[in-house]
């Protein structure tokens, strides 16, 4: 194992154990190394040692921990390896120049403390954004749900059916489907956003981009739709909701399968309020198709995210979900845009209701936030999806590139088993390229805060990464390459060349960061 592989594999075992007991001596073991000659190894490679790392990424997690639960002080402090309130305290203090108390008051003086990704330099370390990475499947399973009785005080007694039959349809065209329904959620509630992109500034979708880990795409995993179709991220649908000013109740799967009848009732009281349910998915509903270019999809679940916007006796929820009547079962889509669900709450991951109504929100700042956390969604680790492991960033696209030069995954293939391969292997993470409005958001950014030094630095940037995009669609004549071509090495290696620029890209964005934070 060289040098590189060894620190890789020491920070995926800490990022594992952060809410367990673990020592320096259990990370050496861990890569078969003794104490003292690793603990220097680790420390001159990445200018920090192991116990200041596990406590910078634990008080950093804790602070997250704090802004969005609502455990007690003691119990986050237990969490992340705390004997007690007192020590927690004076630590995170240290940390975060902030008392546990106050931060949750003031989350804007948190600092955040990102995992180290080794490749051939390494990333990492402070960014004073309250944003919480993503984390793996295994994580987010144990992510705290809201409390169902938010949701029921003073609820009056649902009628026996209803629907709400004027609201904001999710398209299957537009690919952020999460974003798609957190829109037209702020829409019934008041916002005068219609343009769903926008949100995923805030969920991240716009500045993620995604590969499989392995090289050639072995496990088949898709990215078509961005960082929201494949992690199940409840903070960051959070923070989308309070970008139109409103509170989210998140309510999980276990808490569902806990009190049906609570939740039912609930999911009633907002459509008799005229308010869709955000749901993470309908597991139990599949999808297929033939496109007109003969393009065959298989039968897909739908993990993303869709409105319940209606109800009827027998527990039947009426939904809208992004396919549409083409990709469902002749009949299913009723003149509202809803399919008839039963039994649909059992495999959704989550729920997501308006709460209260928020404090005036300063733009200001929320621009300032999305552009804090965008140096998490480059750096990210390789993490477990729904599907597969995903590498994020410069190192996406460099095994993206990869993929497509290996002559091997394409040769002695007919042009169906092409066409069946390439959706996985390109267009898929293509098609998630083309989606973002990164270039847009920074345009606007500008316009709007010149003051915001950042952004001033990155638009140029992301125009670059705008123009790189441009460049493969005009080499491919559009979405989808031709048959012929894809299948000769020359072709791909063209494309390969400028996916390895748009991972240059995002190492100097990150770069920039640097730069900007040395100049203020």
């Amino acid at each position: 194992m060289n040098w590189i592989q060894g620190l890789t594999k020491a920070i995926q075992y800490i990022e594992s154990n952060l809410t367990h007991e673990i020592t320096v001596n259990d990370v050496a073991n861990h890569v078969y190394a003794s104490n003292a000659h690793y603990q220097r190894v680790f420390s001159l490679a990445t200018g920090i040692t192991i116990g200041d790392y596990i406590r910078n990424r634990r008080l950093s997690l804790a602070g997250q921990d704090l802004l969005i639960s609502k455990n007690r002080i003691i119990d986050v402090a237990m969490k992340y390896q705390y004997d007690s309130q007192e020590s927690f305290t004076k630590a995170f203090t240290r940390f975060h120049g902030i008392t546990p108390s106050a931060a949750r008051k003031q989350s804007h003086r948190l600092k955040y403390f990102r995992p180290l990704t080794i490749n051939i330099f390494i990333q990492g370390g402070f960014d004073m954004s309250s944003h919480r990475e993503i984390l793996s499947v295994a994580q987010y399973s144990s992510y705290e749900s809201d409390s169902i009785a938010r949701l029921l005080a003073g609820a009056e007694s649902p009628r026996v059916s209803n629907k709400i039959k004027e609201y904001k349809k999710i398209e299957p065209w537009q690919n952020y489907f999460l974003c798609s329904a957190i829109c037209s959620v702020g829409l019934k509630l008041g916002s005068d956003i219609h343009d769903y992109k926008f949100y995923a500034n805030f969920t991240g979708d716009n500045f993620t981009y995604m590969y499989s880990e392995k090289i050639g795409n072995p496990d088949n995993i898709q990215v078509d739709s961005g960082v929201t179709n494949y992690f199940f991220a409840p903070q960051l649908v959070k923070k989308a909701y309070a970008a139109f000013g409103y509170d989210c109740i998140y309510i999980s799967n276990s808490e569902i399968k806990k009190d049906f009848r609570a939740v039912m009732k609930a999911i009633k009281t907002s459509v008799d309020k005229d308010i869709p349910v955000l749901a993470w998915g309908m597991g139990n509903v599949t999808c297929s198709m033939t496109d007109v270019d003969g393009i065959r999809w298989g039968s897909d679940p739908l993990p993303e995210g869709c409105l319940i916007g209606g109800y009827d006796k027998n527990d039947v929820l009426y939904v809208n979900l992004y396919p549409g009547p083409e990709r469902l079962p002749e009949g299913s889509v009723d003149e509202y845009g809803y399919s008839a669900i039963i039994n649909g709450l059992d495999t959704t991951k989550g729920l997501f209701f308006a709460g209260e109504k928020l404090p005036p929100t300063d733009m200001h700042q929320i621009f300032q936030s999305v552009i804090d956390s965008i140096p998490t969604f480059l750096t990210l680790p390789p993490t477990e999806g729904d599907g597969g492991m995903y590498a994020f960033g410069k190192v996406a696209f460099e095994t993206w590139a990869e993929t497509l030069e290996t002559d091997s995954y394409f040769e002695n293939k007919t042009d169906e088993k092409l066409n069946d391969i390439c959706w996985n292997l390109h267009c898929s993470p293509y098609c998630c390229v083309c989606t973002s409005s990164a270039y847009d958001f920074f345009k606007g950014a500008v316009e709007q805060y010149s003051d915001l030094a950042m952004a001033v630095t990155l638009l140029p940037l992301y125009k670059k990464m705008q123009d790189y995009k441009d460049e493969i669609w005009a080499i491919q004549g559009g979405f989808y390459p031709p048959i012929d071509k894809f299948r000769t090495h020359e072709f791909r290696a063209q494309i390969a060349d400028i996916l390895r620029k748009m991972g240059g890209v995002c190492e100097e964005i990150l770069m920039a960061y640097g730069e900007v934070s040395e100049a203020n």
